[in-house]
């Protein structure tokens, strides 16, 4: 810094960056509880672009291209071309924390000069994020965070991602009309009320489709699809108390839960065309030998698509963690295993032979 600006600059510039710094962060923080609140984003921005233009005044010019870098991917967020999560908001949190850093040492008159190279590879990478496509938004945003904090433990990406429901749709010769769109973003949107169902629809989706495929296609495609990602729809209007209790369920309790079909039902009857989707909810939770639910149903009775989505549905559940059951998470193999063991009873025979072949002919579907 230059020793010849007048000390009352520099102090109003320190309070001030001292006042707009946490704001900023805690901005941040509300956005990701509100990540489309246009009025926090607005303040976030003029605070970064004040904050940019005092750096000028003070003549910290070399430290200007943080902010408009920042400034950059707020606007990118602005005009719709990405959207914010917790990935964002943890890289521009830690972001300002590298601004501040180097703001310390300035005003503390530091003889070290700043890394010039390191601020120019923030902010192009920075730059890069604001500009990616957003089909490869999700793998900039980890690497980066990974750049600004290597001891950041990110969680695995599912293998398929709620967008990628067209494309899962499209493999399976399966036409994305609008009905099925809507129906898949309901899934989307019901699997966010819990934890334990992120990535549940897709992988259900995945692995019907493609029983129902190695079974000579007893059930149409495209209204075993509708099933799938609408036959839980009900579960998500349930109290979150009931969906994460860990102690057995009351009879109350059991009667919500086994109740959850008819909310999915009721939304079918009235679109005609998806009659077969509507069956298949009513009788997903049927069982082989007569003793399930609502009707008590044997398996000739009940539609290929209810039987598959009986047995995929259950393997989903003893694979991925449900706070509802005694035992959360099995391994593969005995999850596997107590499906054959029931096969006949409460599983269609016939389909749980389907299911072994399938999982054998492509085993990366036990592992969504």
């Amino acid at each position: 810094m230059r020793s010849d600006l007048p000390s009352d600059l520099l102090e109003d510039f320190r309070l001030e960056a001292a006042e707009q710094l946490p704001r900023c962060e805690q901005l941040l923080i509300e956005l990701e509880r509100a990540p489309k609140s246009a009025e926090r984003l607005r303040e976030l921005f003029r605070l970064i672009h004040t904050l940019k233009g005092n750096l000028g005044y003070v003549e910290l010019n070399a430290l200007m291209p943080l902010p408009q870098a920042i400034e950059d991917v707020l606007d990118a967020l602005r005009c719709g071309a990405m959207t914010f999560d917790s990935l964002l908001g943890d890289i521009l949190l830690l972001s300002l924390d590298q601004l501040r850093t180097l703001l310390d040492k300035a005003l503390k008159g530091s003889d070290h000069e700043p890394d010039s190279g390191q601020i120019r590879q923030l902010c192009s990478a920075l730059h890069a994020l604001a500009t990616a496509p957003t089909e490869q938004q999700d793998e900039r945003r980890r690497e980066l965070l990974l750049r600004l904090d290597p001891e950041t433990r990110l969680p695995p990406r599912q293998a398929l991602q709620p967008s990628h429901s067209e494309a899962l749709l499209a493999r399976h010769g399966i036409d994305s009309t609008p009905d099925l769109q809507l129906f898949c973003a309901l899934a989307e949107a019901a699997q966010q009320r819990s934890p334990y169902w992120q990535g549940r629809h897709l992988r259900q989706l995945e692995l019907a489709l493609s029983i129902n495929a190695a079974g000579g296609f007893a059930e149409q495609p495209a209204q075993l699809a509708a099933a799938v990602c609408l036959h839980d729809l009900g579960m998500a209007f349930l109290p979150l108390p009931l969906l994460h209790k860990q102690s057995p369920l009351s009879r109350d309790e059991r009667r919500m839960m086994q109740g959850h079909p008819r909310l999915a039902s009721e939304l079918l009857k009235r679109m005609p065309d998806w009659s077969g989707a509507m069956e298949i909810i009513l009788q997903h939770q049927e069982h082989a030998d007569g003793s399930g639910y609502p009707k008590g149903l044997r398996e000739a009775e009940i539609t290929p698509g209810a039987l598959i989505l009986h047995i995929v549905d259950t393997f989903d559940a003893r694979t991925h963690e449900r706070a509802h059951q005694t035992l959360s998470k099995r391994p593969l193999l005995r999850a596997i295993l107590e499906i054959n063991n029931l096969a006949g009873q409460q599983f269609s025979a016939h389909w749980v032979e389907v299911f072994n072949r399938t999982l054998q002919q492509q085993p990366t579907l036990a592992h969504r």
